[in-house]
C-alpha cells in the first residue's frame, strides 16, 4: 500500500509511510495483546462470546457506516485511509472485546455475590489493571492512527487541522464509549466494596478518623477516586494535544 503511493519518494511521503507501517504494526501488536488479556479475563469469570459480540458490532458497523458515507466522494484517493482505520479497528477488536467482558464480570452488585470480600477485591483490582493496560495500548493505537491521518492531509497537500481535531476526536469518543461505561460500572461495585469492608453507620465518633483512613486506601487500591475522562485523558495521549489544539482553532477564528 506504501509503496504504490503516488507521491513515493517526496518528504511527506517518506514521514507518512513511517507512520503507515507503524500504525500497521502496531495493530498487529495489540491484537495479540487483546488475544492475552481475554485469555487473563477467562480468570476472572465466566464471558459469553454474544454478551460482547453484539454491541462491538453494532459500534463497528454504525462507525464503518459513517466513515463510509463521509468519503463515498472520494474513495479512490482515500482507500489507503479506510485500510489503516480498517487495520487500527482489527486490531483494537479482541481488546475491545475484553473491556466488555470486564463489564459483564462487574455486573453483580457486591452485596449480593456469592464470592467473599476478600475474592471480589482481587477480582476488582485484577479487573482494574487489565482495563487501563487495555486504554494505554487503545491510547497508542489512536495516536498513531491520527499521526498517520495528518501525515497524509500533508502528503496530499490538504493542511486542515479542523478535519484532524474532528477525526482524532471522533477516534477518541469511540475509545471512550467503550471504556468509560465499563470503567462507572467498576468503581460502582468498588464503593459497594468499601461499604461492607469499612461501614460508617455503627462506628462511634472517635473511631471515624481511622475508618475514614482505611477506606480511602482501599478506594485507591481499587480506583473509586479516579473519573473516567481522568483516564481517557491520561492514557489516550492524543486527547491532550486535540484539547489544546481545538481551543487554539476556536480561539484564531475569534
Amino acid at each position: 500500500m506504501v509503496l504504490t503511493s503516488a507521491y513515493r519518494g517526496t518528504d511527506a511521503w517518506l514521514v507518512w509511510s513511517c507512520a503507515a507501517v507503524a500504525l500497521a504494526a502496531a495493530s498487529g501488536a495489540a491484537f495479540v495483546h487483546g488475544l492475552r488479556r481475554w485469555a487473563e479475563l477467562a480468570a476472572l469469570g465466566d464471558v459469553p462470546p454474544q454478551v460482547v459480540a453484539r454491541p462491538l458490532v453494532l459500534l463497528y458497523a454504525i462507525s464503518g457506516a459513517i466513515l463510509v458515507v463521509l468519503l463515498l466522494g472520494d474513495l479512490a484517493h482515500a482507500w489507503r485511509a479506510l485500510v489503516l482505520i480498517a487495520l487500527a479497528g482489527l486490531g483494537l477488536a479482541p481488546g475491545a472485546a475484553t473491556m466488555v467482558g470486564v463489564g459483564h464480570v462487574a455486573r453483580i452488585r457486591a452485596d449480593t455475590a456469592p464470592a467473599a470480600p476478600g475474592l471480589q477485591l482481587g477480582t476488582l483490582i485484577s479487573a482494574g489493571r487489565l482495563l487501563q493496560s487495555l486504554l494505554t495500548v487503545m491510547g497508542g493505537i489512536v495516536a498513531l492512527l491520527v499521526i498517520a491521518e495528518a501525515t497524509s492531509q500533508r502528503m496530499h497537500e490538504q493542511t486542515s487541522i479542523e478535519s484532524t481535531l474532528v477525526f482524532g476526536a471522533g477516534s477518541s469518543a469511540l475509545v471512550a464509549i467503550v471504556y468509560a461505561p465499563v470503567a462507572a460500572k467498576l468503581r460502582q461495585r468498588g464503593r459497594e466494596l468499601v461499604d461492607i469492608c469499612h461501614p460508617l453507620g455503627p462506628l462511634a465518633p472517635d473511631e471515624l478518623a481511622d475508618a475514614l483512613d482505611k477506606r480511602s486506601r482501599l478506594e485507591s487500591a481499587l480506583g473509586v477516586d479516579r473519573t473516567a475522562f481522568g483516564d481517557i485523558q491520561t492514557n489516550l495521549v492524543v486527547v491532550g494535544p486535540l484539547l489544546a489544539g481545538a481551543a487554539s482553532a476556536f480561539l484564531s477564528r475569534q
